[in-house]
């Protein structure tokens, strides 16, 4: 343990042997993970350092490596504790100091920082879970924010000093609050706070850009069960396939929500498309309160309804946070892109966009009106009809009414009867 053994002003503590050399070697990971866990959490930097560093480092992973880190911080934290829990039983046993383990658990810094460590980790935790958090995502994003308090109990879990050489606690009145002179641990806070500064750093110029002047212009709900905001804000510069948070002050002054980017960089406003099944869909339309402004795209499956403030004041106050980049950035980069919902990765030599074949699995038939405005527009204004291969596939089970409906409608028809597309519809099992 770096010469721990053979340290005479640790020999008193050595006494103990392997539960002291176990809970200090745990509780080195443990400040190391700790200063680690934060890292994939800057996604600012990760925004900037994303296109000279992704062929080094997984950028795009940056959520999966932060779930490891704290896999390794449950696995490591069950060992420290452990270790520590026969510390102190063996410390009232021998009487190496002359102190109870209740006392050392819950009247000294590191038992209650400890203690109060593993309750956040307990929150956090289980709320964590996917289906927890697909379920009540208030809960996930509510406990999380415990990892502030969490992570103050980290950097000050060593002030009471217990791998000292001196029997009684070594506590001055000024930070960091102990004998340096006495105190022989390993001092981790000194590296392991300075990710968490620069993560306080972020939070705040989050907050500060996110409050930048911003403008909800129309809410469109369009008839296959999307929302879409378009929001206008003249600061927020973005590239395509990159990804912002959303918040709604009047539904949650506290939560942000992920979202795709949906319009072009080159459009005069930010849009994002949520599922009205959403909660901050559902919220936000009862937010507005005002009246249905119908417009329909005549000849498409892509009608919507407006909802209209006008009558009723102002559209509610949204703010947007980002942008933040995604792998789809590189989809102009390479020579052949495959863009997967589940799986993203860039390969290749990098080449200008030749031919792009669309593929769009639906389960079921109103969702082609998402995008069904969209793609009959760029349907028919390619010039090159080898450039854009559209590829349609509906997995939900097909009744006989329908399957008798679509056989009138698409016979002798130029357009497909699902999509309004010249592509045409195909049909396999989910």
């Amino acid at each position: 343990m770096g010469g721990t053994e053979t340290n005479p002003k640790l020999a008193i503590l050595n006494l103990l042997q392997y539960s002291v050399w176990v809970s200090r070697g745990a509780g080195l990971v443990l400040a190391f993970d700790g200063a680690m866990i934060l890292i994939p959490l800057l996604r600012n930097i990760i925004r900037v350092v994303r296109p000279h560093l992704a062929w080094l480092l997984p950028a795009d992973e940056n959520l999966w490596f932060h779930r490891q880190v704290a896999y390794s911080m449950a696995f490591w934290s069950a060992v420290h504790t452990t270790g520590h829990y026969v510390n102190f039983i063996n410390v009232e046993r021998t009487q190496v100091r002359k102190q109870y383990a209740l006392q050392i658990h819950y009247t000294q810094p590191g038992g209650f920082t400890g203690h109060w460590m593993l309750l956040i980790m307990l929150l956090m935790y289980t709320t964590a879970h996917h289906k927890i958090r697909n379920q009540c995502f208030e809960a996930f994003w509510y406990t999380h924010h415990l990892a502030f308090f969490f992570m103050l109990g980290l950097y000050t879990h060593a002030t009471g000093c217990f791998v000292r050489d001196t029997v009684n606690p070594a506590y001055i009145k000024t930070f960091p609050f102990y004998d340096s002179k006495h105190c022989l641990g390993y001092l981790g806070w000194r590296y392991n706070i300075w990710p968490g500064i620069i993560y306080f750093g972020e939070r705040v110029y989050r907050e500060y850009r996110a409050r930048r002047q911003t403008r909800l212009s129309r809410v469109l709900v369009h008839l296959s069960g999307a929302m879409e905001l378009r929001i206008v804000k003249p600061s927020f510069k973005y590239t395509a396939g990159q990804w912002l948070f959303l918040q709604v002050p009047e539904v949650s002054r506290w939560q942000w929500h992920p979202f795709t980017i949906t319009s072009a960089p080159d459009d005069p406003y930010v849009s994002v498309h949520v599922r009205q099944v959403a909660t901050v869909a559902a919220m936000t339309k009862n937010a507005m309160r005002g009246s249905e402004k119908h417009e329909k795209a005549d000849g498409y499956r892509g009608d919507y309804i407006e909802l209209d403030a006008s009558t009723t004041g102002e559209m509610p106050v949204v703010r947007i946070d980002g942008p933040y980049g995604a792998p789809a950035e590189d989809v102009f980069g390479v020579e052949v892109a495959v863009l997967h919902i589940w799986y993203r990765q860039r390969k290749g030599n990098l080449g200008t966009l030749r031919r792009v074949e669309f593929f769009w699995v639906c389960r079921d038939a109103p969702s082609f009106g998402w995008f069904q405005s969209l793609l009959a527009e760029v349907e028919a204004a390619q010039a090159d009809p080898n450039f854009l291969h559209i590829n349609i596939y509906l997995t939900q089970k097909i009744d006989e009414n329908m399957l008798w409906n679509i056989a009138v409608n698409d016979a002798g028809a130029a357009y497909d009867p699902l999509t309004l597309l010249r592509t045409r519809t195909m049909f396999r099992k989910a």
